[in-house]
């Protein structure tokens, strides 16, 4: 894959879950920037997505050495937060990582 196609920076950040006086207080901690690219996905991709029941309406494709844990996992991408909903595949050398806007 051409690097000028991974354009947008994305952040990834991990939970971190706090003991508070009031219980448990969820944080999000940031780990590292990355270039990606972030597609949104066509009806089509939607529905096969649909059919696997997972919710999916963003793919981020970014290069490997992201190791990303469903539920414990987000990326910000401008002034949107995605969170991955299913686990990642590799395609052509590049990582693949399906999301949905929280």
């Amino acid at each position: 894959m051409l690097a000028s196609m991974l354009r947008s920076k994305v952040k990834l950040q991990e939970k971190t879950i706090i003991q508070g006086p009031l219980g448990q207080v969820v944080t999000w901690k940031p780990i590292h920037e990355y270039y990606a690219r972030v597609i949104p996905l066509d009806v089509r991709t939607i529905a096969q997505f649909m059919q696997l029941n997972t919710v999916a309406s963003y793919e981020v494709l970014m290069r490997k050495g992201a190791t990303i844990t469903l539920g414990n996992h987000r990326i910000l991408w401008g002034n949107k937060t995605l969170e991955p909903t299913a686990t990642q595949r590799e395609r052509d050398g590049v990582l693949v990582i399906p999301c949905k806007e929280i």
